[in-house]
């Protein structure tokens, strides 16, 4: 293609795909139905979806393959090779999809680089090798951050990159009632301050920046905001001891896993979302993008996020929201401090991000770049 070009047709390569949930599912299945819309011809190779349950598959021609390893590198391999020559090829992850389009002998590859893929390994340095070999020899890694791009560059300085941020489905996001009505349904506190976290309990995501936080609030402020923390995992009875230990038990609610189907109720019944998350290069743990935080803000809700992987990509400082530093809990307590004084400043932030996200993250564009850029 020509610069200026769009494709007409690509071939989607993902074994993480719907009906899968997940991060990476959810970007490429949005994006094959964005592509659909386009009118770009897009051939999927995934695995079977028979007898799953899941996300709805988007319109595409497809090529299914067996889950089970060995014969699903093989049937993979061998539907690559089958694709008409000249066929620009995506793939969502390096291994296994782009390093078997290469071993089949096609050139014009592009790859989705999300983050923690692209991190140095410890030791491994054959696998390390070989993800470098591939990277450098795609036609395009896309990143989804400048930060992951960094991640890119730091482990094939060769490689060609470009930053394409994921989009969101802004109607998915839209409130689908109003906050007073969100609270009753959800059996939450009228009267306070909601402050919001989408994350796993994982040490990366920050969650005992939030409880210090709040520690460090006067008693009057602090019994005037409810911390509600959406997510499963191993950190709970930590998390829960930690914020016995600060005096701030009263304030936090643990709700537990919720469907992705239902947040868009939490959203609309928070004040501002929050994710102060870390990069652990020791655990290879960080934010490669942050969705949740640009979900939060298509939702209208204002954001506050860590200087932290690609979180700085995701929100724009007095255009949704606020970064803070890593662990910075007193300027986090500032923030919480001007949402008890304050609350209609966080209202005009949350309407700044709303409008952010549907002008620059909508999924036509996205599809459009896609286009441009394989």
């Amino acid at each position: 293609m020509t610069p200026g070009q769009h494709a007409d047709s690509l071939a989607l390569l993902s074994l993480d795909f719907p009906p899968n949930d997940g991060g990476i599912s959810r970007l490429v299945g949005g994006m094959t139905q964005a592509l659909h819309e386009a009118g770009c011809n897009t051939t999927v190779v995934t695995f079977e979806a028979a007898g799953r349950e899941g996300l709805p598959r988007p319109p595409a021609r497809y090529i299914e393959v067996p889950r089970r390893k060995g014969l699903r590198d093989w049937a993979l391999f061998r539907a690559v090779r089958a694709l008409k020559p000249g066929t620009p090829i995506l793939t969502s992850v390096w291994n296994p999809e782009a390093a078997l389009a290469l071993l089949a002998g096609k050139r014009r590859i592009s790859i989705l680089a999300h983050g923690n893929e692209v991190m140095r390994y410890k030791g491994q340095s054959l696998k390390a090798r070989l993800r470098r070999f591939v990277l450098e020899r795609a036609h395009v890694v896309i990143c989804n951050s400048h930060f992951t791009e960094g991640l890119v560059r730091d482990i094939a300085p060769g490689a060609r990159t470009h930053v394409l941020n994921p989009a969101v489905d802004a109607a998915a996001f839209e409130p689908p009632v109003s906050k007073v009505q969100a609270r009753e349904a959800l059996d939450l506190p009228p009267g306070k301050r909601l402050v919001l976290t989408v994350a796993r309990l994982d040490p990366i995501k920050g969650h005992d920046t939030v409880l210090r936080a709040l520690s460090q609030l006067p008693e009057a402020e602090r019994s005037a905001i409810h911390n509600l923390i959406v997510g499963s995992g191993g950190e709970r009875p930590r998390l829960k001891a930690l914020a016995l230990e600060l005096g701030v038990s009263d304030q936090v609610q643990f709700a537990g896993f919720v469907a992705d189907a239902e947040l868009p109720l939490w959203y609309t019944a928070a004040d501002v979302f929050c994710l102060c998350s870390v990069v652990d290069k020791t655990r290879r743990g960080m934010e490669g993008f942050g969705m949740s935080l640009t979900e939060a803000q298509a939702a209208g809700l204002p954001v506050i996020g860590s200087r932290s992987g690609g979180i700085t990509d995701a929100v724009k400082e007095g255009a949704g929201g606020w970064l803070i530093e890593e662990q910075d809990s007193a300027a986090l307590a500032q923030h919480l401090s001007h949402l008890v004084a304050a609350p209609e400043a966080f209202a005009a932030q949350g309407k700044l991000g709303a409008a952010r996200i549907r002008r620059e993250m909508n999924w036509a564009s996205y599809a459009a770049r896609i286009r441009s850029i394989v």
